[in-house]
């Protein structure tokens, strides 16, 4: 690692005009001073295109604006990749917001490590102001001893890492290749998936944090579409593609069938077809163990009654 690497800060925007203040001022803020910010306005129909605008004008220096038309997150977000010129990549959501010292002390935590490693941080949950927060009780804020080890806790337990809390070596980034920008749900999570199937350790920075903005009812009634649910199994083919190269081995192939399960409890009843889809992928997993997910309630009912006429009790009950 250079001395004092640049680092690339990279936001995507689309429609975000009533946050992106937030998040450009966090990103210009940062303690650490060799920063480059790039923003690619993704055909926004908003006020964030003249915003965007007004801050490339004020600080010519720091932030390069891109424009491009509406052709989702992910191509946003590959733009952004090959205008940066940072030995590091910092992505953040165009609502989320970087405390203040959070690059900086990644990077000191990074010191002495090859590119292969990656750094994470706390994120927290926050609606209009991140005075206040709600942590999730998570146990992925600790270091791991590799990107599959990490990968694997994710899909054990339902939990998930901020984008924006990561700080990865560009190399890193480009051995894993570009966004999928077939994807319209969990993108990110399918990329970070083959950033983290390469990856060597992960080392957690304890004081540097992110405040993710929880989404909007729009977008929840969004994710629920047919084209998302389709996404959504796509991006754990790939998952299951991605890490069967790394470790073809039972505790892969246990936690990739709680990765269908999640999808099937997260689905069911809509889509028939596609729930059939990953039924057919559990089975060719070969995993004969029971494996349990959802709230106690669900788990319980599931261990007793089986997971499909617990699912249905589910729906009844809601």
């Amino acid at each position: 690692m250079s001395v004092k690497p640049l680092v690339s800060i990279i936001i995507p925007v689309y429609n975000k005009a009533s946050f992106v203040r937030e998040s450009l001022d966090s990103a210009l803020k940062q303690t650490y001073p060799h920063i480059e910010i790039i923003t690619v306005n993704d055909g926004s129909t908003d006020d964030s295109l003249r915003i965007l605008k007004e801050y490339a004008v004020r600080f010519p220096d720091r932030i390069k604006l891109i424009g491009s038309e509406n052709r989702g997150v992910s191509a946003a977000t590959n733009l952004g990749i090959k205008a940066a010129k940072g030995e590091y990549i910092q992505f953040l959501d165009a609502d989320d917001i970087l405390s203040r010292d959070k690059i900086e002390r990644q990077l000191n935590l990074l010191q002495g490590y090859g590119y292969e490693v990656m750094a994470s941080c706390e994120w927290k949950n926050f609606k209009k102001s991140i005075e206040e927060t709600s942590l999730v009780p998570y146990n992925i804020f600790r270091d791991f001893d590799s990107g599959l080890a990490a990968l694997l806790r994710f899909w054990n337990h339902q939990e998930m890492m901020a984008i924006s809390s990561w700080l990865t070596h560009r190399h890193l980034i480009e051995k894993a290749g570009p966004w999928d920008e077939s994807l319209v749900i969990n993108q990110d999570g399918e990329f970070f998936c083959r950033v983290l199937a390469h990856a060597g350790e992960v080392v957690y920075e304890p004081v540097g944090k992110v405040f993710y903005r929880q989404p909007g009812q729009e977008n929840v009634s969004q994710q629920r579409s047919a084209k998302a649910a389709r996404s959504l199994l796509d991006s754990y083919i790939s998952y299951e593609k991605i890490v069967l190269a790394v470790e073809d081995s039972h505790r892969v192939r246990m936690a990739l069938k709680k990765v269908y399960l999640k999808f099937l409890y997260d689905t069911f009843p809509e889509y028939p077809l596609l729930l059939s889809e990953a039924k057919n992928r559990i089975q060719l997993l070969g995993v004969k163990q029971r494996v349990l997910i959802g709230g106690p309630k669900f788990q319980f009912m599931s261990k007793y009654l089986g997971f499909e006429i617990a699912l249905k009790l589910k729906r009844l009950i809601n």
